[in-house]
């Protein structure tokens, strides 16, 4: 019975994953590179650097490029750090989907998170969607040099830089599973700017 739940646990969020490519396929986006499963240190680097190759065949704006690879390095390990793991394999159930389109990048990036995280996480996303720019370079700078930064990392970091290099506010949805758990995914989006 145990491991028929544990099961189920792994199949709601394949489902979850499944559903956010309908939905970017459905909103006439190209899904370039899409993961579902753990993602070792070994499979971030490599994921990395194949899509900064992919991004770079494709003929895109070298700064676009670094903007993308940056927020994905960001997002994948974070993933690998803060990401909760399900108990039945003791593993990290996340996933990460990179699309276009004509206009955009669209990066969605979701791992498993305790329920008592997300008022937090939520709050500061909302917190930070609501600043400038010079706001947000300021925030930066403060947690640089005043604040603690953890083995872990450091109050929020993570998401200020993301934000920082996306050019719209940070999207995220959150998905209650059975387990008492949470699905939290962080989706942002860039514009493009194709080589003249």
């Amino acid at each position: 019975m145990v491991k028929i739940e544990k099961q189920s646990i792994t199949s709601e969020v394949r489902q979850i994953y499944q559903q956010k490519c309908d939905d970017v396929i459905g909103d006439k986006s190209n899904v370039l590179v899409s993961h579902f499963g753990a993602f070792s240190q070994e499979l971030v680097t490599s994921l990395s650097q194949g899509i900064e190759d992919l991004l770079i065949s494709i003929g895109d704006d070298r700064m676009v490029i670094k903007r993308i690879f940056s927020i994905l390095i960001e997002g994948l390990q974070n993933i690998r750090i803060h990401g909760e793991r399900e108990e039945s394999h003791n593993r990290q159930l996340a996933y990460l989907i990179l699309a276009d389109d004509k206009k955009t990048y669209r990066i969605v990036l979701a791992n498993l998170m305790k329920s008592e995280d997300i008022s937090k996480v939520k709050g500061f996303i909302d917190k930070i969607n609501g600043y400038s720019k010079s706001d947000l370079k300021e925030t930066y700078l403060s947690i640089l040099s005043n604040e603690f930064l953890s083995q872990k990392g450091g109050a929020g970091l993570g998401f200020i830089t993301t934000r920082m290099k996306s050019d719209f506010p940070l999207g995220f949805t959150i998905s209650d599973l059975s387990n008492g758990m949470c699905l939290f995914s962080l989706e942002l989006r860039l514009n493009r700017g194709k080589k003249k």
